[in-house]
């Protein structure tokens, strides 16, 4: 199995007293093709937006190839 090209390490974002994602682990390897799906107000979006580095995690790491790129713009 190959390593993960995209890995998030327990990210969360916390917006006041709401946790929109807490503590998320999620691997993608090469050729992998994953959907992302829940209610309205779930934190999908939040998640998305942490992975491209339109939001920083509050906690937790993203991972782009062995590479921590919280908070970039990617």
């Amino acid at each position: 199995m190959a390593d993960p090209i995209l890995s998030t390490a327990r990210i969360t974002k916390r917006f006041g007293a709401l946790t929109a994602c807490d503590a998320v682990d999620f691997d993608l390897r090469p050729g992998e093709i994953h959907a992302l799906i829940g209610p309205n107000g779930a934190g999908k979006s939040t998640f998305i937006r942490q992975i491209t580095g339109e939001q920083v995690p509050d906690d937790g790491e993203v991972l782009f190839d062995g590479a921590n790129i919280n908070g970039l713009n990617v």
